[in-house]
């Protein structure tokens, strides 16, 4: 004897457990057993493939509770419904009746499903708050209608206690909420094209019996009528004919509910009742129409009746089309009046309240007329009427004046059928049909217009495709035209959404010239006609992203559009904000000569901004503005030096100083110069050796008595020892004869036995003196400062010193702020800076603390800059040092440096 032991987890799933009774049977009665099923574990496994099932479900309905459609957790558990809900319907069907005290089965036998931790009197409970009854999955049950069935729950939770609480306050009896019910869950499977579950509705019927006797009445009443060969399409005589004959089955069909519990003798007489009250003919066709579309194996009555209204329908409407008598207008019209049929013949009065002595007035709907009574239904036949209309009468009526009444959905499947053909014929069609379509914008009535603008985008990734690579002016020159003429809000709306995908693809595919005639149009219209909301969607045209190609487009590596300058001034600010960002990226540096020449070809409006953004507490907009004005117009920066360099941080002096200090600013050196002496008393103390030294180079004469005045030490605020060595260089550099005599006092002044003044400004003394009188041995100090000013892709700020090589590279350490010492190494040095490699890669603009190993013992600190940066290693320019390490380094230099050539 085999026992089968089930139990069912909170997951629903079942696991299974043989053991064997002591004592019991033979081998062979084992055997036995085990070939023979047991109905007990049969009904095990029924009962826990059920049970898991709707746990499943109840699990998805929490789920669609608490999270969003496309949350990861709600998708796991739709999947995981569906499979438990497919595995348990198997071949036939699932049904279960919603009780007060949980869910009975009819395969069970109506026994309650077991419940032992309360989820299956949870689900009944909600789904009769939901006002489902009963409940039906069918082999044919897709995943999309288990997910649309939760969110009809989910729906019907919120609405239906609203609209059941307001019937019950205008005394509706419970009998009329139900059949309401009732009536929405028909209605909305019938919208949404559910098929494999039904609500309320018993399957298990003798619907055959039903079905059986409707045609039999059918022959009883029109068999003996002139023969109608069934192989021969049925045509109706017509409209009135058909509407009869819709009525007809409107009312046969109406014993089929299954709201109405009749048995199948009351079913047979009502059938019976309905023939007699029709005329021979109606009757006639009818069964003509069954006969040539009857039903298919298992298949439902109320599937069944619909199907068949359909066909009928399909036939009369496509043959009256074929024959020119019915118009692409009237397609729609025609579809609602014979829908309005429907619905009216299939109302019924709905049941009495038990202890009501006073008839209900309230009348019901079949399911045939529940189904044709929702508007998304019949939408879906209007569509489906023009998808199955023949090619020729489909061209037809997409070239002629009234294709605007063509179903959107319709029209989209047609052209990208002939959009993806490939051959230039149906490409070609599709064009005309898509010119054709937009030129009914200027319809005088305004339906057309709203349907044609909504369509419009609606088609436009077809309208993309076929048009790859510039987009007719008819469309834009239609468009807008129609959109200053337009007094309806939402068909207005509608084109300036089309209106907007047309400027975007015109930007993208770089049609400035388009996109800059669309905004005119918009910012003046022609007319009479002025819409207030024509300027803001100009400016709406010019969004971000779309200022973003337009920006990418004129700093490409190609000749300026010259619709580009027009375009971007129009919001300058929008402008630089973009450029600023570019400057901080990676690549900045490459793209500032094409920033410099677009804003150099757009002019006044963007410098002038950019002069202002100067004097901002934004360290980004302020280091942007000074590396665009250096390199667009330097004499713009200058003029804003004066009033901005005393609030700048000394890294933004730094900077504007090294922009105007390069030689592509040349020709503004010796204004530079004249700058610099005049703001050097408010400069940084690590950018004044700098502004120095492009003094010297230029050759701004009027600043040497206030280089003398720093040299002699006796500045009120430049006092420093590396500072007053820069004043004498630059007095060297500018061969100023008058300040010979400062320059020997300097260098040979004593106080007592010793010196006055510290040696190494008593070696920059004499070096300057040196160049002055042009001494014989005044080659090497020559060669030393008089470096030419030459510039590399990497060394972009002018040598100002001999650089020179070291066969034997130098340690050194760097320290940074932003980073721990590191070692590096000085291969190349100089008296204004060195090049260190290092593994350890440095910010441009960062200060650092250097240290250089220069022999035994010896060591060199001073502060430096970054003024590059390689993979291999910096280069640093030496900003500060006192007055020994200077001496060092001098004396490193000429130690090093190759003996000059007399």
């Amino acid at each position: 004897m085999v026992r089968v032991l089930s139990s069912i987890d909170k997951y629903g799933q079942v696991s299974q457990r043989q053991s064997s009774v002591k004592g019991t049977g033979s081998p062979e009665s084992a055997v036995a057993a085990n070939a023979t099923p047991n109905p007990t574990a049969v009904e095990g496994d029924k009962i826990a493939s059920i049970h898991g099932a709707m746990l499943n479900f109840y699990l998805l309905l929490r789920c669609q509770r608490l999270y969003e459609v496309d949350h990861p957790q709600r998708i796991a558990s739709l999947g995981l419904a569906y499979d438990s809900v497919h595995s348990a319907v198997g071949r036939q069907k699932l049904e279960l009746q919603a009780m007060r005290d949980g869910l009975a089965s009819p395969a069970l036998g109506d026994a309650l499903l077991p419940d032992a931790t309360g989820e299956m009197l949870a689900l009944s409970s909600t789904l009769r708050q939901a006002g489902i009854r009963r409940i039906s999955f069918l082999a044919k049950v897709r995943l999309q209608e288990v997910d649309i069935l939760a969110e009809l729950i989910k729906v019907s939770l919120m609405t239906m206690g609203q609209a059941t609480t307001g019937q019950t306050s205008a005394k509706t009896s419970d009998s009329e909420a139900q059949g309401t019910r009732d009536v929405w869950w028909i209605t909305s499977f019938a919208e949404r094209d559910v098929e494999g579950i039904l609500v309320n509705t018993q399957v298990d019927r003798k619907v055959d019996t039903l079905l059986t006797s409707l045609i039999a009445t059918l022959v009883a009443y029109g068999g003996h009528s002139p023969r109608v060969d069934s192989e021969n399409v049925v045509r109706l005589p017509g409209f009135d004919d058909l509407i009869a004959t819709l009525k007809l089955l409107a009312r046969i069909t109406l014993p089929l509910e299954p709201s109405l519990e009749l048995s199948p003798e009351a079913g047979v007489r009502a059938i019976r009742e309905a023939m007699e009250e029709a005329s021979h003919d109606t009757v006639r066709l009818l069964l003509s129409a069954i006969s040539q579309y009857s039903p298919e194996e298992g298949e439902l009555p109320q599937f069944y009746v619909k199907r068949l209204a359909e066909s009928l329908i399909f036939e009369y409407l496509l043959a009256e089309f074929a024959a020119g008598s019915l118009t692409p207008l009237l397609v729609r019209a025609t579809f609602d009046r014979l829908g309005e049929v429907l619905v009216a013949a299939g109302k019924f009065p709905g049941a009495d309240p038990p202890g009501n002595q006073t008839p209900s007035p309230s009348m019901m709907r079949s399911s045939l007329a529940a189904t044709w009574a929702a508007e998304n239904y019949r939408e879906k036949l209007v569509t489906r009427f023009w998808l199955e209309l023949p090619p020729r009468e489909k061209s037809l009526a997409l070239r002629g004046p009234d294709l605007w009444s063509v179903p959107v959905l319709a029209l989209r499947q047609t052209l990208g059928n002939l959009a993806d053909a490939g051959a230039d014929a149906p490409r070609r069609e599709a064009r005309h049909i898509v010119l054709n379509y937009a030129r009914r914008l200027a319809h005088e009535d305004p339906r057309a217009r709203q349907a044609v603008a909504a369509g419009l985008n609606e088609f436009w990734p077809i309208i993309e495709s076929l048009w790859p690579n510039q987009l007719p002016e008819d469309l834009s020159r239609g468009a807008l035209a129609a959109l200053q003429i337009e007094r309806e809000p939402q068909t207005a709306a509608a084109l300036a959404t089309f209106i907007e995908s047309l400027s975007h693809i015109a930007v993208v595919r770089g049609d400035y010239a388009g996109f800059e005639a669309t905004l005119l149009a918009l910012e003046h219209p022609s007319g009479d006609f002025d819409h207030a909301n024509l300027s803001a969607l100009a400016k709406r045209l010019f969004a971000q992203d779309r200022l973003f190609l337009l920006v990418d487009a004129g700093l490409a590596h190609r000749a300026l559009d010259p619709v580009l300058p027009r375009l971007l001034v129009r919001d300058p600010d929008k402008l630089l904000d973009r450029l600023t960002f570019l400057l901080g990226e990676d690549r900045g540096a490459s793209l500032l000569p094409a920033m410099a020449r677009l804003i150099r070809t757009i002019g006044v409006p963007v410098l002038t901004i950019l002069e202002t953004r100067l004097y901002e507490a934004r360290p980004q907009r302020v280091t942007a503005a000074i590396k665009l004005l250096a390199a667009a117009d330097p004499d713009r920066l200058l003029r804003g030096l004066a009033r901005a360099l005393p609030s700048w941080e000394w890294n933004m002096q730094d900077l504007a100083v090294s922009e105007l200090s390069r030689p592509t600013t040349a020709p503004n050196a010796q204004t530079a110069a004249f700058v610099f002496a005049s703001v050097l008393v408010n400069a940084h103390p690590l950018v004044v050796p700098m502004m120095i030294d492009q003094i010297g180079l230029s050759g701004e004469s009027s600043a040497i008595p206030q280089l003398m005045e720093i040299a002699s030490g006796e500045h009120t605020t430049l006092r420093d020892q590396f500072v007053r060595i820069k004043a004498i260089e630059a007095l060297g550099r500018l061969r100023a004869t008058e300040s010979m005599q400062l320059l020997h006092l300097l260098a040979e002044r004593r106080s007592g036995i010793a010196f006055a003044e510290p040696s190494g400004l008593r070696a920059a003394a004499h070096d300057a003196l040196a160049l002055i009188e042009d001494r014989a041995s005044s080659a090497s100090v020559r060669v030393t400062f008089d470096a030419p000013n030459t510039q590399t892709a990497v060394y972009a700020v002018p040598r100002r010193y001999m650089r020179v090589p070291l066969d034997a590279p130098l340690r050194a350490q760097v320290s940074a702020k932003s980073a721990e010492a590191s070692a590096a190494r000085v291969k190349i040095i100089s008296l204004g800076g060195a090049y260190l490699e290092s593994s350890k890669a440095l910010s441009v603009g960062e200060s650092v603390q250097l240290e250089v190993r220069s022999g035994l013992g010896k060591k060199i600190h001073c502060t430096a800059i970054v003024r590059n940066s390689a993979p291999g290693g910096n280069g640093v320019e030496f900003v500060h040092m006192n007055d020994e390490d200077r001496n060092k380094l001098r004396k490193l230099v000429l130690r090093k440096m190759p003996t000059p050539r007399v």
